[in-house]
């Protein structure tokens, strides 16, 4: 391929003009190499014009990349707030449930402490009740009608030996005559 150089440099043989072989031969190179530039020219040309749609269409990916890059993070921060919203509502509804179960633990502990009052003034007086029946039981063992008197054991022995079995239980026998009369 000829440079701007050898066309510069470029030196006909002369004579009476120009030898029309020489010329003919360099504008044949010149012609070649003239040709050779055009098809790479555009060759190159469409190369560009390829790498320049790569560009755009990348361009354009990049642009809509960055459209959902955008929109990604503006999603992403609706469902943010959106779950914090969410959770705020949950806490807030854990809460009240929280309180009233408070409320009504602290109404079954009143009821069972009202209820356990009650029992142990129950209790209270039932004790109160038992004491006086066993002191009147006491007294009533204490009084005279529940004393036995040496004395008087002494005059049953000797009764007791001088009737016997039989005659001291005259109940016994009458049953017994009964049962033969049947």
């Amino acid at each position: 391929m000829l440079t701007p150089i050898e066309i510069e440099r470029k030196v006909f043989k002369s004579g009476i003009g120009y030898e029309k072989k020489d010329v003919d031969l360099f504008l044949k190179d010149i012609l070649d190499n003239y040709e050779a530039m055009y098809k790479e020219n555009v060759e190159l040309n469409d190369k560009i014009n390829v790498l320049s749609e790569g560009i755009q269409y990348y361009k354009s990916i990049e642009k809509t990349l960055q459209k959902a890059l955008v929109l990604a993070q503006r999603t992403s921060d609706e469902t943010q707030e959106a779950a914090k919203k969410e959770a705020k509502a949950i806490e807030q509804e854990a809460h009240a449930r929280a309180d009233l179960i408070l409320a009504d633990a602290r109404r079954e502990l009143d009821t069972l402490h009202s209820k356990t009052i009650n029992l142990v003034q129950q209790y209270d007086l039932y004790k109160a009740q038992f004491k006086q029946l066993a002191a009147a039981q006491l007294e009533i063992l204490s009084s005279e009608s529940f004393q036995i008197h040496v004395a008087n054991l002494d005059a049953f022995l000797a009764q007791a030996e001088e009737y016997p079995e039989e005659e001291y239980y005259p109940e016994e026998q009458e049953e017994g005559e009964e049962e033969k009369n049947e």
